[in-house]
């Protein structure tokens, strides 16, 4: 048990300072130098059809003791194994597996879960260029034969339909003119229900360059559910227009906006990103610094590691903590010190769910309407719980006044009296 204690100590300090993948092969042909656990390790991987683990750089001791309770579970098929695992919600661990038949293709909404999704498609070199490099100003043709299907599909709230126009525009002006912002909300939701193939969703937020980016981002930042949250976020680290979309969010006025942007860039890998997120160092929020501390440390380099160095006597103890393990990290470093028992996330605070339903509230697709109404009609006795049902509320006013209404009269008799003040007072 001391071992097995010293190893996890070990890949904490590994995965924080960028990431570690544990791979199945690697861990099955261990030499007899190597404890016996690793052997046995890879042996459990196998058992469960699983080629790798990747721990990411914000790991946290829950996520490890959940991984563990998984894997020492009896062999299970795959499909079992995504299931437990988005329910665990695991944000930071992605595993890959061997796919079975039954992943392939169209199926249920497990095939791309969250936890346990592979690493990110990457779209096709060959796919049509990005709308950015069309002419956005051109004027519409004469005659636009899809036009009218595509405001039916929209007006439908038909993503799939939607896609099969888009994907049959070949000309990038006329894709250009039909890509809207309706539209690809649209496109972005069929990453979550998987009507259609999710390489060709990829493949059409690629066409869309920029927009279909910022369409993504958007509805990343305000997905209720970890396990959607992560499907999104792993779409995302793999567009060519996410480093120049999370640039423009980087001085939003909510923080865990600005977090994600930060991330982002850390997933890029890339040098020119450096000045970018050296500038959420300085940002107000420890939780948007730490961010940015964990992105420089995925950038890695002399450059990277040097900007750190403004942090080590940041008046956050949780800031310094992660920058040193950075800069002093190596293969003999002790482990950094852990928060041991913080099993919950910032991701889980009553203000970060408000902000996550308020942005929620800025998308028209049905999926987002139906999410809010949920959150609504949700019972609750707890005072935070109350308070993002009247925060869904309020949304749900904004963006869908006439479902409002229904569901208003629906909450008349809730059993909170909280609920039931604010509804009399919105029904006078």
């Amino acid at each position: 048990m001391p071992e097995l204690l010293a190893s996890v100590g070990r890949l904490s300090t590994l995965a924080r300072v960028g990431r570690v993948v544990l791979d199945r092969g690697q861990l099955q042909q261990a030499g007899p130098e190597m404890p016996d656990g690793v052997a046995a390790f890879g042996q459990m991987l196998a058992e469960h059809g699983l080629d790798a683990i990747e721990l990411a750089s914000t790991i946290t001791d829950a996520e490890f003791l959940k991984l563990a309770g998984l894997l020492s579970g009896p062999p299970a098929p795959s499909a079992t194994m995504k299931r437990s695992a988005d329910a665990l919600s695991m944000w930071n661990v992605r595993c890959r597996w061997t796919r079975d038949p039954e992943d392939v293709g169209t199926r249920a909404a497990s095939s791309a879960p969250a936890a346990f999704a592979a690493a990110p498609l990457s779209v096709s070199p060959l796919s049509a260029a990005p709308l950015s490099a069309a002419p956005l100003s051109a004027a519409p043709a004469a005659a636009e034969p899809w036009r009218p299907l595509l405001e039916a599909a929209v007006a439908q709230g038909d993503g799939a339909a939607v896609c099969t126009v888009l994907a049959g525009l070949a000309s990038p002006a006329e894709l250009a003119r039909a890509a809207t912002a309706g539209a690809l909300d649209l496109v972005v939701e069929q990453l979550l229900d998987t009507r259609v193939p999710r390489p060709d969703v990829l493949s059409l937020l690629q066409r869309a360059g920029a927009a279909g980016a910022r369409a993504l981002f958007a509805q990343m930042i305000a997905a209720l559910d970890v396990a959607e949250r992560r499907q999104l976020y792993d779409a995302m680290v793999g567009l060519p227009a996410t480093a120049e979309v999370a640039r423009e969010y980087l001085t939003h006025d909510v923080w865990y906006v600005v977090r994600n942007a930060v991330c982002q860039l850390g997933e890029t890998r890339a040098p020119a990103a450096i000045p970018l997120v050296s500038q959420a160092l300085r940002h107000a929020d420890y939780r948007v610094r730490i961010a940015a501390v964990v992105a420089l440390g995925q950038i890695g380099g002399a450059a990277a590691i040097a900007r750190l160095e403004s942090v080590l006597f940041d008046a956050s103890e949780d800031v310094r903590t992660r920058a040193l393990a950075i800069v002093f990290a190596g293969a003999d470093a002790p482990p950094a010190p852990d928060r041991l028992g913080r099993a919950l996330t910032d991701d889980q605070a009553i203000e970060y769910q408000r902000e996550m339903v308020a942005a929620l509230g800025h998308l028209s697709t049905p999926r987002a309407r139906q999410r809010l109404q949920r959150v609504c009609e949700t019972p609750s006795t707890s005072y935070e719980g109350t308070e993002l049902r009247l925060a869904a509320l309020d949304a749900l006013r904004r963006r869908h006044p006439a479902v409002a209404d229904v569901v208003l009269q629906a909450l008349r008799n809730d059993p909170s009296p909280m609920m039931r003040e604010r509804v009399a007072t919105l029904l006078r």
